[in-house]
């Protein structure tokens, strides 16, 4: 494609990391299977669908098992629950270390005086975006860490 330009190391290195990139938007680890402690697993971001006007995400992904030794990808069906954030979902509002901010109470009951402060999760993942509070992958990553403790008898079954 650019045959035709005399193209310094520097820009060579770039055009070959975009070449080989994989095609799957990002690739997280999870821990091992407890059926299958032999082999690395991660979740596989295939494709992501979002709907402004209804304000909903769906996350189409895959599991994916790697022999531990060889790397070789093994074909085995495992569940995938499904992955939605929905407008009605929330998350938690985080500080800049990543943990829940806690406010007190306006009207404190007698065995809470603090609560964790609450937002739309859908709002709050185009906020992150859109403001440049966090990248990409590292959204990704924080709301699949939810996901996967929310889904955990679900991923870890066998079909």
């Amino acid at each position: 494609m650019n045959e035709h330009l005399i193209i310094p190391e520097n820009i060579r290195e770039i055009l070959t990391g975009i070449q080989n990139i994989s095609a799957h938007l990002a690739e997280l680890p999870l821990q091992a299977h407890p059926k299958l402690p032999q082999f690395e697993r991660s979740i596989r971001v295939l494709d992501i669908d979002a709907k402004s006007k209804q304000q909903f995400i769906y996350f189409n992904y895959e599991q994916v098992l790697k022999d531990k030794e060889t790397g070789e990808e093994i074909s085995i069906s495992l569940p995938t629950p499904q992955w939605v954030i929905y407008k009605e979902t929330w998350s938690y509002l985080r500080d800049h270390y990543n943990q829940p901010i806690e406010l007190p109470l306006a009207e404190p009951l007698e065995n809470l005086a603090t609560d964790k402060v609450k937002v739309s999760s859908y709002l709050y993942m185009l906020w992150l975006l859109k403001n440049n509070k966090v990248g990409f992958t590292e959204l990704l990553t924080s709301y699949l860490q939810d996901f996967v403790k929310t889904h955990k008898e679900q991923l870890d079954r066998l079909s």
